[in-house]
């Protein structure tokens, strides 16, 4: 059945997690002041909008300022900001009273708020397969078809834009050596608490990494089996903490990304390196001095139950029955060691698309830059042919030409959603080719 040109949104977001929600809020705000509707569709592969939830755990919280939130940085005013959020709950003025940054529970339960705001229509459990052309009679393309799957039950549903934006987010990375074993007993973190769940009791669990998700995991396990041997896995000498300096931590600020933008290849490369230890493979002052509070009592009371394996790599990994089996190699030394475990936790992080899957029927109509990504511009639109009219944004999945301030991080969540609303809506306003 075709469908009639009423049918063609103005935007199509592919993944209604934070940064769909920032760009929703973007849109609706421009829509609440200037009175105008923008056709939106959202669609998102989950029941619903939680903020990893699968790692809400008590007693963690976030690790950037509260009004670093989806509108705040774009507008005070906005109706979906963090201060909207705790005036709309009553708990504004407990809440000035915390100090510190936000429980993870709490900013969770705000990101499933600010979703709740979103007039438009949100499609949940619509995982994003591909974003199709449209090619017209003539030979252009002035629409995309966005197919999705219900994972529920296999169907297939479609929806066509005239702007598309993935903000389907980076993927789990789980390394080489642990695939072969993933399933009940080895897990990515992203699946921690209903893995945990499945499993019952534990006496020996192992954590691999050492960043912010593995540190307080291990915290969290000690808590909620506080009889069983927890292995900790790091490859250099130990748990180290972020850099919090206050002129480092400029890199997430708008202007940052605008330097970082205009610089070339090589250089973006190297700057990137260098911000990497603001945000990854570190953990907070909380989490450090948690850790070492626990192994310092473990040494005051000489009961062992932390076992802090530094400057170790795993090599081998396998699962016989209900124990998993870990193959493990000083890094330095080359020595060799097993360690067996009930479960195993891998807190390697994720990792951003080189090119976004979904757009590979798109490469015909898209410009690469010399190592075969697309080329983007400022506002996070990959650049086009030009018979092709769609503007394809990629919304998070940037860092390398944007910088670590525009992937995951909220810290920019409301400038880059504001920068793609603006481009958005200035191309709409052209008049559409002939």
């Amino acid at each position: 059945m075709s469908m009639s040109p009423y049918d063609v949104h103005d935007l199509v977001v592919a993944g209604f997690g934070p940064s769909g929600i920032a760009l929703a809020a973007a849109v609706e705000d421009h829509d609440d002041a200037h009175g105008g509707v923008l056709s939106a569709r959202y669609l998102e592969k989950a029941a619903d909008s939680a903020w990893q939830p699968n790692l809400v755990l008590p007693g963690t919280d976030i690790q950037h300022h509260f009004l670093r939130d989806f509108a705040t940085p774009r507008d005070p005013r906005s109706r979906f900001g963090f201060p909207s959020y705790l005036h709309q709950t009553g708990r504004f003025y407990p809440f000035t009273l915390m100090g510190g940054y936000p429980s993870r529970l709490e900013w969770s339960d705000y990101v499933q708020w600010a979703a709740g705001q979103v007039r438009g229509r949100v499609d949940y459990h619509r995982e994003v397969l591909s974003v199709e052309p449209v090619v017209g009679d003539d030979g252009r393309v002035r629409s995309a078809r966005v197919v999705a799957r219900d994972p529920r039950d296999g169907s297939v549903h479609s929806v066509e834009g005239r702007n598309i934006a993935l903000a389907t987010g980076h993927e789990a990375y789980v390394p080489e050596v642990f695939r072969p074993a993933l399933g009940e007993r080895v897990f990515h973190a992203s699946k921690l608490l209903p893995s945990l769940a499945g499993l019952g009791r534990l006496d020996r669990v192992a954590v691999i990494g050492a960043g912010q998700t593995a540190g307080e995991i291990v915290l969290h396990l000690a808590g909620l089996h506080p009889d069983a041997h927890i292995h900790s896995l790091v490859r250099h000498a130990g748990f180290r903490m972020y850099e919090l300096g206050h002129f480092s931590n400029e890199v997430y600020f708008p202007d940052e990304t605008d330097y970082f933008y205009a610089l070339g290849d090589e250089e973006r490369e190297r700057a990137l390196n260098q911000a990497r230890a603001t945000n990854y493979a570190a953990v907070d002052p909380d989490v450090s001095t948690g850790l070492y509070q626990a192994v310092y009592q473990d040494r005051l009371t000489g009961r062992q139950r932390l076992h802090m394996h530094r400057r170790t790599d795993v090599r081998g990994v396998s699962v016989i029955g209900d124990v998993v089996r870990l193959e493990t190699e000083e890094v330095f030394t080359g020595e060799r060691s097993v360690i067996e475990a009930d479960a195993v936790i891998v807190c390697t992080g994720y990792r951003e698309a080189a090119f976004p899957r979904q757009l590979e029927a798109f490469k015909p109509y898209l410009k690469f830059d010399a190592q075969g990504r697309p080329d983007v511009t400022r506002a996070y639109r990959a650049e086009t042919t030009d018979d092709c009219e769609v503007g394809l944004y990629l919304d998070g999945l940037t860092e390398w030409r944007h910088g670590i301030g525009s992937a995951t991080s909220f810290s920019q969540m409301a400038a880059k959603a504001d920068t793609i609303h603006r481009d958005l809506r200035s191309r709409l306003r052209q008049p559409v080719a002939a």
